[in-house]
């Protein structure tokens, strides 16, 4: 099986800093961690604005939008998913850049043609995923109801497809961000949307055992696969270097 993992790094316009402060000793890390406790030996691709992002065996490629919003970043990989090289490969992964891989990351590449999404620890129906994307009268059916209000969430910080399915996939994400239109954006960006994909069975989907991908209590994660350090968290990445 011929693997892509890919991830974005930039520097917005007219700004000194880096989009979600991601300084290039993050780079380093999750790129180290990739290869050696990952033990990843696939291609590995960054999109990015930024010069001299040199490291052996990392591919780059430039953006074909930049956004000044750094918020837009999120929505604009989903965007341009047709700028990932997916037909030189049989699966395509794209994961955050505030991830430490701690074990094999091979159990991960799916084996069929669903969109595979890493869990979260927030509900589908949380208030910051797919909560404010559906009608105020589907809300009120669930909250009388019940119905899926327990059920968990998936997280954006890694996805992956099949190559065959990857433009299917992934153009239905798209879909859902541009028929948002101009009205205000939900507060986890993709992955609100991709929470309403989940929810409403837009393509067909699965998770991670919560197990294997661990966004919080990182020194009791025992058999997790990646560590994952979203928003402030990030500053707990050095602890768990171990290369």
């Amino acid at each position: 099986m011929k693997t892509l993992i890919y991830s974005h790094f930039f520097r917005r316009p007219g700004h000194a800093g880096y989009r979600g402060a991601m300084l290039p000793g993050v780079l380093d890390l999750w790129y180290d961690h990739l290869r050696g406790p990952g033990c990843y030996t696939g291609d590995v691709l960054l999109f990015t604005n930024v010069e001299g992002l040199r490291r052996p065996g990392l591919m780059t490629r430039p953006m074909s939008h930049v956004p000044v919003d750094s918020h837009e970043g999120y929505l604009q990989r989903v965007l341009t998913h047709h700028d990932v090289p997916v037909r030189n490969y049989d699966v395509v992964m794209q994961m955050d850049m505030d991830i430490l891989a701690i074990a094999d990351v091979a159990p991960l590449f799916p084996t069929d043609e669903r969109l595979w999404a890493a869990p979260s620890d927030l509900r589908t129906l949380d208030g910051k995923n797919a909560w404010t994307l559906i009608p105020r009268w589907r809300r009120v059916l669930h909250k009388v109801s019940g119905w899926r209000m327990r059920e968990p969430g998936v997280s954006a910080c890694v996805i992956a497809c099949a190559s065959a399915a990857w433009e299917r996939h992934l153009s239905a994400w798209a879909r859902a961000i541009q028929a948002h239109g101009n009205r205000p954006l939900p507060p986890l960006l993709d992955q609100s949307f991709l929470n309403l994909l989940w929810l409403k069975g837009t393509v067909p989907m699965a998770c991670w055992p919560p197990e294997l991908i661990c966004h919080r209590d990182w020194d009791t994660a025992g058999g997790a696969r990646l560590l994952h350090f979203p928003g402030r968290r990030k500053q707990e990445m050095q602890r768990f270097r171990v290369v």
